[in-house]
């Protein structure tokens, strides 16, 4: 049987971004460990660098993630690199993780 073995306040942020014309829904936060953002309209999830900054580590997990995928973005390597850059400006911005 699953248990919850440990609580935390959840730090995140729901934004949508647009870049060349395109609109995307964008929910990024903290977590104990880390950072991250979904797509939920593209069914894609990535964990991300939670350091401030990150902005090289933070664009190869989104190519990455993006890598296959049917959707317009898999390719566009542009966007991808403007969505990591302000995905990572709203994570700086956002308080750390702490128990409860």
């Amino acid at each position: 049987m699953a248990e919850i073995e440990r609580k935390y306040k959840c730090n995140c942020k729901e934004v949508s971004i647009t870049h060349n014309g395109s609109s995307y829904l964008v929910i990024c936060g903290k977590h104990i460990n880390g950072a991250y953002c979904a797509f939920p309209k593209l069914n894609v999830a990535v964990e991300l660098s939670g350091y401030d900054g990150d902005y090289g580590y933070n664009e190869k997990k989104l190519h990455l993630a993006f890598t296959g995928k049917e959707d317009c973005l898999s390719n566009d390597t542009e966007t991808l690199c403007a969505l990591a850059h302000l995905i990572t400006d709203i994570i700086r911005e956002l308080p750390d993780v702490l128990p409860f």
